[in-house]
């Protein structure tokens, strides 16, 4: 599998989920010295040790790790990476591996190479298989590259792996945070896409009468960006609200206390394709609200506060209507949430994974 990424937990998940039913796997590290671009330029040397290993079969989830960063700004520079991806799936094909795709999203959220659009075409055309975590997805990827849907699979992810959670009145007194005040939360990688800005923004505008605390929680990787959002939290604080946010990683001790205390995650996307934040929210049975964005439209409408993204005061007025929302409203969303999230376990993703490799090997070159 590649890359090796365990600060997300699907993928160690779905390893272990594999390894229970007889499924052998490894990472494709490319991580042999501290550059990522030779790390890169090894890969075909790695990729000739994995098959003499005995390994057959490349899951790829994504693509940053073919990135050569230092390449943006150079004419026609920044179009090797590019082309050495190409080259590599090309190379592990010609070797006697067969390529697995999951498309956790048709582009990368953040851009990897000069064009990810013509980065896709080679994985895609070199894929036996394409995995996709909804069904929207899977319409995404067979409108933007005209892959038949007849090789794409829809696997969701499965019930996220939670920690100890204490109790709630002894997390909303670690976080400093009345008994009787909501507190609305938001966590994970805070990038421009998750509309981090937009909710601060969106709770500037609100009554002064609304009572809340905001807790957010995670690092704003972009440095433009946390700027932005601590003046944000500061004009807040100014304006009277307890609103608070230390720009880093945390432990999942740290998070696990946030969710116990938070009365609503606001999630408030400005594009997405799937998002493990949102699942892990609702498995803690805390109401979450989202955007009524095409890409979430597998998400039952039960299940959430949805607002309108595209009117101005759409997320303001939802927040507001969220916070206002009877405890029996509430908590029918929390069940058909938390029912929603467990709905496939990790075991199942795993069976309907390996059915894959096998369907993905018998595809002939």
């Amino acid at each position: 599998m590649t890359p090796q990424n365990e600060e997300n937990p699907y993928l160690p998940q779905l390893r272990k989920a594999l390894h229970e039913i007889g499924v052998d796997s490894d990472w494709l590290a490319t991580a042999w010295t501290p550059s990522q671009t030779l790390n890169t330029l090894l890969s075909p040397f790695e990729l000739v040790v994995c098959r003499l290993r005995g390994f057959n079969l490349i899951h790829l989830h994504w693509v940053y790790k073919f990135s050569w960063w230092w390449t943006r700004r150079l004419p026609l520079v920044n179009k090797v990476p590019r082309w050495w991806f190409a080259f590599m799936l090309w190379f592990a094909n010609a070797i006697g591996f067969r390529i697995v795709y999951t498309s956790h999203e048709p582009l990368p959220l953040a851009p990897a190479f000069d064009d990810d659009r013509a980065g896709r075409r080679p994985l895609l055309r070199r894929s036996r298989v394409v995995i996709t975590i909804t069904e929207d997805a899977k319409r995404c990827l067979s409108e933007f590259f005209g892959v038949d849907p007849k090789l794409i699979e829809v696997i969701p992810e499965g019930a996220p792996a939670l920690g100890t959670a204490p109790p709630r009145e002894d997390a909303r007194k670690q976080l400093g945070v009345p008994t009787a005040t909501p507190l609305v939360a938001m966590f994970g990688h805070l990038d421009p896409y998750k509309g981090v800005d937009l909710l601060l923004e969106a709770i500037l505008e609100l009554p002064s009468t609304t009572e809340l605390c905001l807790r957010l929680l995670g690092k704003a990787r972009d440095s433009e960006y946390a700027m932005k959002l601590d003046d944000l939290v500061r004009r807040l604080n100014r304006q009277g609200r307890d609103a608070r946010w230390d720009n880093g990683v945390f432990p999942d001790e740290e998070l696990n206390v946030l969710l116990s205390a938070a009365d609503l995650v606001a999630i408030p996307f400005r594009w997405i394709t799937n998002s493990t934040s949102l699942r892990v929210a609702m498995s803690r049975r805390v109401p979450v609200l989202v955007p009524d964005l095409p890409e979430l439209r597998d998400v039952p409408a039960a299940a959430v506060f949805r607002y309108d993204h595209s009117a101005a005061t759409g997320l303001r007025d939802e927040l507001a209507a969220a916070l206002r929302a009877s405890p029996k409203e509430t908590a029918a969303r929390v069940a058909a949430a938390y029912e929603w999230t467990t709905a496939w376990t990790w075991h199942d993703v795993a069976v309907a994974t390996k059915a894959v490799y096998e369907r993905a090997l018998q595809v002939a070159p």
